[in-house]
């Protein structure tokens, strides 16, 4: 009898131990390179190869192209999770452990009758911990001496779309109107330039040196770019301090001298699910941000309507992608809430995402049933 208990108790522990690795994929994961025995990120001056996995989807970011796939099935095998996005089991992307102590994870990806690819990811909660090198040649989609001009990372329309910002070459920023004429540049020495994408009038750039970076959204004063504050980032530390400072005469050094040596409040740099509560933070959270706090804080009956609630913001922001990942999930935990179908319809459409969009508009009709007075005119419009 005591052997047989002992059996049922190791059997329920390997059980929970499975199911615990199933789920070790979700999250958003950063390509690495493995140099000898080390895990790098590499730096090109632009974003990298990512992945952001969730229970029901898997999108894998490339630097050329985007590819976002809904998981059919999974199956364990051994230490590895296979992630089929077709019933043919001819397509798939399949996880396993490298070094789960440094987060990294090594991901096998084959499409239909393609090669399978094997490459190295960190979970982005543990890439602050990676060492961080200067892409090559060999590294980075570069011009090969032919005259191409700057390399076009990332672009935003400022308020009403009148004017467009460009991040160039990792590090240099110019805004255009809808003529292509140029109304400003710069270039930002030493430095790395990225776009938070975040709707308004304004220029929201993050500007990293090393391991510091700075947030300032640059809002438009006569004929320049001024901000009345700042964020900075020293690794884990974080505060923000209102210190005016324009684009023209915007220095690294100069802006992070005026921090002095106050003391910085800890943070972790971590989204929360508190931070869904917030308009504002929720506003600043990107697909990574929110894939980790789903990731960190699965559906229950205690935050479903705090993740309902936030996708249904980021959806009037415009942030149609953000929304539509997080109502993914609250359908499948909670597949009776009715109105999470309309906003889940609404956040597919805006993503141009029409097929998915009209299968949610539809399921949405047959869940208000006789309550057609309710339905808005646009979930029987778009579900033709």
């Amino acid at each position: 009898m005591k052997k047989i208990v002992s059996l049922l108790l190791i059997f329920i522990l390997l059980s929970c131990s499975s199911k615990e690795a199933g789920t070790d994929y979700h999250g958003a994961w950063l390509r690495v390179k493995k140099v000898n025995a080390e895990y790098v990120l590499v730096d090109c001056g632009y974003d990298g190869e990512s992945i952001i996995a969730t229970a029901q989807t898997i999108m894998y970011k490339g630097v050329m192209e985007d590819v976002d796939t809904k998981i059919d099935h999974t199956k364990q095998e051994g230490d590895a999770t296979i992630l089929f996005i077709d019933k043919e089991e001819k397509s798939y992307y399949k996880f396993t452990w490298a070094n789960k102590d440094k987060g990294i994870a090594q991901w096998e990806t084959k499409y239909t009758d393609s090669p399978a690819v094997v490459s190295y990811f960190v979970n982005q909660t543990n890439s602050d911990k990676i060492k961080v090198v200067k892409g090559g040649e060999g590294d980075c989609i570069t011009s090969d001496g032919k005259d191409v001009g700057d390399v076009v990372n990332d672009s935003f329309k400022i308020g009403d779309g009148s004017k467009v910002l460009y991040v160039e070459d990792g590090d240099c920023i110019s805004v255009k109107n809808t003529k292509d004429e140029m109304l400003y540049e710069r270039c930002f020495e030493n430095s790395i330039v990225k776009i938070r994408q975040i709707k308004g009038n304004h220029l929201p750039l993050t500007i990293i040196n090393g391991s510091k970076s700075l947030d300032i959204d640059f809002m438009s004063q006569g004929d320049g770019w001024v901000s009345k504050t700042v964020t900075y980032y020293n690794g884990e530390l974080k505060t923000t301090q209102a210190i005016e400072v324009s684009i023209k005469d915007f220095d690294f050094d100069a802006v992070i001298s005026k921090f002095g040596n106050q003391e910085v409040t800890p943070n972790s740099g971590k989204a929360s699910l508190e931070d869904l509560k917030d308009k504002q933070k929720l506003h600043d959270l990107d697909i990574y941000s929110i894939a980790d706090i789903l990731a960190a804080n699965p559906l229950s009956n205690a935050n479903v309507t705090t993740y309902n609630d936030a996708a249904y913001n980021l959806i009037e922001n415009e942030q149609f992608n953000e929304g539509r990942i997080i109502l993914l999930e609250v359908v499948k935990f909670a597949p009776d809430r009715t109105g999470a179908y309309l906003n889940l319809g609404d956040a597919q459409w805006g993503f141009d995402d029409k097929d998915n969009a009209k299968a949610s508009y539809k399921k949405y009709i047959s869940l208000m049933g006789k309550a057609t007075a309710k339905i808005p005119q646009r979930a029987y419009d778009r579900s033709k």
